[in-house]
């Protein structure tokens, strides 16, 4: 096959095109991060937070 007069093999075609998916879902991921992240947790989610955190600390004998 010949693009823009360069012979391309498929399997060419087939990494390229992983690699912009990839590229694609990545960037998708970290602005949908992003997005997430604006909001403040709610009070109920940051007693959570602290009562998780106060139990997985380690207790002295």
């Amino acid at each position: 096959m010949r693009i823009f007069g360069k012979h391309i093999y498929p399997r060419q075609i087939i990494v390229f095109s992983s690699g912009v998916l990839f590229f694609a879902a990545t960037t998708y991921d970290v602005h949908r991060s992003i997005k997430n992240n604006q909001t403040p947790p709610s009070p109920e989610q940051l007693q959570a937070l602290e009562d998780y955190i106060n139990s997985s600390r380690r207790r002295p004998p």
